[in-house]
């Protein structure tokens, strides 16, 4: 049985993943509390005592706005801890998995044409220039996957469904952003995605890693309430209309062609909505 090192178990992401390879791996995890990834020689200890054959890292400082206040901290955790976490994979001679994000693109592509793995980066936030500094980091394994995602939600995490139905508890209606797009998310899918590639080991590199199917946060709050059979007035507006601290991308469509071509088919953005929402939020 193989033996995975899973970083950022208290995360949203990381918590569903470590329940779903429980299953087929030997898996230690550790947590906010337990690994302090900003410290190499911790890390390189902890890989050195486990010996693991993927380490898989799903910390991270994703708290886009606050990015641009705390920039040190979150380039410590997003960016520089990845240098560490690379080496100590490299010393144990482990393939890395690392999540990163649609954020290293500045979004502003022509929104008929989606992102494609071999495109320059160019982010425009601190979030997006700390992702790709990690991503820069987390190559030094050379034994290295990394996959972008965007739009995430999942269970025990602050995520976009939750809130639009949380909100319609004491909203009659709801203005949400209509220019901006891309593919929602759930965990459960890029749980599914990794559990592939380590089953199927693929040319190392950089893969993008969503839901299928493309739609604006407008009409996938529409969507959100249809589905949870909510009655909700949703009205559309535009990014100048709602403000953010930080410049959110006008198209953050990623292409999965490269994902298809190793057999990896993620499901359709709905049909993960559906199966989001059997289990409660």
């Amino acid at each position: 049985m193989k033996k995975i090192l899973l970083i950022g178990q208290d995360g949203m992401l990381g918590g569903e993943l470590y329940e779903r390879l429980c299953k087929e791996y030997e898996v230690v995890s550790t947590t906010l509390q337990t690994l302090d990834i900003c410290n190499k020689e911790d890390v390189i200890k902890k890989a050195k005592d486990e010996k693991p054959y993927f380490i898989i890292n799903c910390a991270a400082y994703t708290n886009v706005d606050a990015c641009e206040t705390n920039f040190e901290i979150a380039n410590k955790v997003n960016g520089i801890a990845l240098e560490n976490i690379a080496e100590a994979a490299k010393q144990v001679d482990a393939t890395l998995v690392h999540i990163s994000t649609d954020y290293v693109f500045n979004g502003e592509l022509e929104i008929e044409k989606a992102y494609t793995e071999d495109m320059m980066p160019d982010p425009v936030t601190a979030y997006g220039k700390t992702k790709l500094l990690g991503e820069e980091n987390a190559k030094k394994a050379e034994k290295y996957y990394i996959l972008r995602t965007a739009w995430l939600y999942g269970h025990g995490g602050k995520n976009f469904v939750k809130t639009m139905l949380t909100l319609a508890e004491t909203k009659k209606e709801l203005n949400v952003v209509c220019d901006q797009n891309g593919s929602p998310t759930s965990t459960t899918t890029l749980c599914e995605i990794i559990e592939q590639i380590l089953e199927k080991e693929p040319e190392y590199g950089i893969y993008h890693s969503t839901n299928e199917g493309f739609t604006t946060w407008y009409e996938f709050a529409k969507t959100i309430f249809e589905e949870a059979g909510v009655d909700m007035k949703v009205n559309p507006v535009t990014s100048e209309e709602y403000p953010s601290p930080t410049k959110r991308p006008k198209n953050s469509k990623l292409s999965k062609e490269k994902l298809h071509n190793i057999g990896i088919f993620p499901a359709n953005y709905v049909d993960a909505l559906r199966e989001y929402l059997k289990g409660g939020i």
